[in-house]
């Protein structure tokens, strides 16, 4: 079992530097604990003491762990309740109520399930999050209603404050106790649960855009939360102890506000409805809950599936490792990007130009070019993702602006967001695209598990991206972090994350909905000196069920001679002829774009490392609909006892032809 070794050797290094392993937040403590700290102070929190024990979780709070808490005063509370009772009190009987879950002014009357709701609203499990640790974006870690809290910054009289939902401020931080650490805030954190799209049409300014949602439809598209016939499963793999404990379904959305569609000429949905005519044509028209119609397109496009925080719009590669953040490796200056399947059927891309001046925002669409490929779409590419904290100081009107809806996220955006096919073959996505193969799965991100989950098996089903062709296969499993080291202790991954296939494997992954044109496509392949019999196993591919290429080897290492794999620094050009080589045997080094993280020595580039390859596959042209790239094991002809073999899929690239062959502009290395 290759982590088994590895993990061992970070134990025992971390033995042999400490004299003496501290225990005191073990079983006793000496000082406070989180409940300690509400209860010594009993004058100030009795109300949210009072709903903490409604929820059957004080007591929780007095044992070993690790817990962030944010703790709204008793007259913070006090005001929350009379505030949200008023709300109700005054819409009961208009067209359109506001249930609040609040139906008195008084604390001690809130329901038991309300004061469950808002209890856990507040709480963090399993991470300490000191104000250090809260950047732009959402925490990484759920609160205990399993819901994200954003992050912002704000002026209030002079003094700068740290907003969770853009609603809460922290005004006393850092509060470090025995088990945790205790944020006091200025106001409860609202557990109100509104559907993406009720969100999006509880803030006025995004008016025109809500009511294209109301008039196609697309609200029912995005207002399923939950799998309510899901259970998670005790996995039957000796790798794995656990599986999801839900199988939620969120949404992320890009959203324009109202001055952004006024700067275009649009002022009412008939004018929107007239400009997604003039982009993606009038079939259907007038038909506006078919997919084929113009505005149905236009919201479509605006819509991922997932929840993806500001923070993990673009996927540095990142993580902690013994308790300890790390960050940059990949290469600075160059861009961090990702890919995107729309509700649309199309792709999106989602940029952070290192590489430019722009370097300081995320962008969807970006173009280096000066002029666009189609020269109208000059004001819909480059369309900047808004910052919650500058997006709530633009204008009056957004400064109460809630990005959290209950299933899913909302951003503002800078420009109109449409798609355009010519836009996107000739320049958008005329590029190498390397796809990360765990983020294409939304269910990952839905669930918060996508860089926030250790190793953690994903049953057969929970990822519709994915299907298995063998009964007897055991599925997949999610890795990041200290679970994905090699025997080597090394994280060899792009984005320190891979889903792994494992024992008899027999698994599709859904290609995302690329534009139609021929493709060469390739996928990573990592090896492991540590798996001494690799030559005895081997996977095969297909596309779309029909065979590609030559069976690879599991764990090859490259300097197998099928491969030929020399270093840089070892060759008189600086490996351009080894390049041409390893491509001529249909292999390829890594990029030379990201390091490889390594416990106990140097980072090399992943080009530098004998371990970390491209394969490949096959060319093929790629239409419109569904297309699956199958992994399927092939066993060896004989071996001896219990075999642990896997295949971790970490990126799959697709490449147009006129960037392999264009011969005065040779693909980059990155």
């Amino acid at each position: 079992m290759k982590q088994i070794l590895c993990i061992l050797a970070i134990v025992l290094s971390i033995l042999a530097c400490t004299e003496e392993i501290d225990k005191s937040n073990r079983y006793t403590f000496t000082g406070e604990t989180v409940a300690d700290y509400m209860l010594n102070r009993s004058d100030r929190y009795s109300h949210f003491i009072n709903l903490l024990e409604r929820a059957q979780l004080l007591s929780l709070l007095n044992t070993y762990g690790q817990y962030t808490l944010f703790l709204p005063d008793n007259a913070a509370v006090e005001k929350y309740v009379q505030e949200q009772d008023s709300i109700y009190h005054a819409t009961k009987d208009s067209d359109n109520p506001v249930w609040t879950g609040v139906i008195s002014p008084f604390v001690e009357e809130l329901s038991d399930s309300m004061a469950n709701v808002i209890a856990r609203m507040h709480l963090i499990e399993n991470r300490n999050y000191h104000t250090a640790d809260m950047g732009e974006g959402a925490l990484g870690k759920w609160n205990f209603n399993d819901r994200a809290l954003s992050v912002s910054y704000k002026v209030i009289d002079e003094r700068f404050y740290i907003m969770l939902n853009n609603n809460s401020a922290i005004i006393d931080a850092d509060n470090q106790v025995e088990n945790g650490i205790v944020h006091i805030i200025d106001r409860p954190i609202d557990p109100k649960y509104r559907t993406i799209s009720n969100q999006i049409a509880a803030h006025p300014y995004f008016n025109i855009f809500s009511q294209a949602i109301a008039a196609t439809g697309f609200s029912e598209k995005v207002s399923v939360s939950t799998d309510l016939n899901y259970k998670p499963i005790k996995p039957d793999y000796y790798d794995v102890d656990y599986s999801p404990k839900h199988r939620y379904f969120k949404f992320t959305a890009f959203v324009e506000p109202d001055e952004v569609f006024h700067a275009n000429g649009i002022y009412t949905l008939n004018d929107l409805k007239m400009f997604a005519e003039k982009w993606y044509g009038t079939e259907e028209k007038g038909n506006y809950n078919n997919p084929k119609n113009a505005l149905y397109k236009f919201v479509a496009y605006h819509f991922v599936e997932g929840e993806i925080p500001y923070n993990r719009v673009v996927l540095s590669r990142s993580g902690v490792i013994d308790g300890e953040y790390f960050d940059n490796y990949y290469i600075p200056g160059f861009d961090l990007y990702n890919y995107y399947p729309t509700m649309q059927g199309t792709l999106l891309k989602a940029l952070k130009p290192l590489s430019t001046t722009d370097g300081l925002n995320i962008y969807l669409n970006y173009s280096k070019r000066k002029i666009p490929y189609n020269f109208e779409m000059r004001n819909h590419t480059n369309v900047r993702i808004i910052e919650l904290t500058e997006f709530t100081q633009m204008n009056e009107r957004y400064a109460n602006f809630v990005p959290n809806a209950g299933n899913g996220l909302i951003h503002p955006i800078d420009k109109i967001l449409i798609y355009n096919e010519d836009e996107m073959v000739g320049n958008i996505l005329n590029e190498r695209m390397r796809f990360d193969v765990a983020s294409l799965q939304p269910e990952l991100s839905s669930n918060n598990l996508l860089q926030n989950s250790d190793y953690i098996y994903i049953p057969l089903g929970y990822c519709k991206g994915t299907k298995t062709h063998n009964k007897g296969g055991s599925g997949l499993s999610y890795m990041h972090n200290i679970a994905y080291y090699n025997l080597n202790c090394m994280i060899l991954s792009a984005k320190t994350d891979n889903l792994d296939e494992h024992i008899n494997f027999d698994t599709s992954i859904l290609l995302p909905p690329v534009p139609p044109r021929t493709y060469e496509i390739r996928i990573s392949v990592q090896g492991d000196p540590g798996n001494l019999d690799r030559n005895n196993a081997k996977y095969q591919l297909y596309f779309d069920n029909k065979v590609c290429g030559n069976p690879i080897l599991i764990d090859p290492i490259g300097t197998d001679p099928e491969i030929g794999w020399v270093k840089d620094e070892d060759t008189y050009d600086h490996g351009v002829e080894n390049d041409k080589a390893m491509r001529n045997r249909g292999w390829m080094k890594g990029p030379d774009s990201y390091y490889v993280f390594n416990l106990f020595g140097e980072n090399p580039i992943a080009r530098n490392t004998m371990l970390c390859m491209r394969k490949i596959i096959h060319r093929q042209y790629i239409g419109t609909g569904e297309h699956w790239l199958r992994f399927r094991y092939l066993p060896p002809s004989s071996y001896e006892g219990f075999r642990h073999e896997s295949v971790y899929l970490d990126y799959i690239e697709l490449v147009p032809l006129n960037i392999i062959n264009d011969p005065t502009k040779p693909e980059d290395r990155h």
